[in-house]
């Protein structure tokens, strides 16, 4: 397995506010069964604007993921923009 990054993926990732011990999701990569700090999302239509009812839907399961104060990106800014998670 390849673990190289296209450039605009290591840009996103760098993007990121990571920092050491903190559990990340990427939406789309699969059930998402534990709790976490950061969540991020790259090419998902339902939060990038394409499907916006589809979107309402995801956000709410979405926002049950993270930990409290836990935070949602999303591409679309320079490369990511931050999302705000309903409560």
């Amino acid at each position: 397995m390849s673990t190289d990054l296209s450039l605009r993926l290591r840009a996103i990732v760098d993007a990121l506010p990571l920092r050491r011990g903190i559990r990340v999701l990427e939406i789309g990569c699969g059930p998402g069964e534990a709790l976490f700090d950061l969540a991020f999302a790259v090419k998902v239509g339902a939060l990038d604007g394409r499907h916006p009812k589809a979107g309402e839907l995801a956000l709410v399961r979405i926002a049950a993921a993270p930990v409290p104060g836990g935070r949602l990106y999303i591409d679309g800014g320079s490369p990511l923009r931050e999302m705000e998670l309903p409560r």
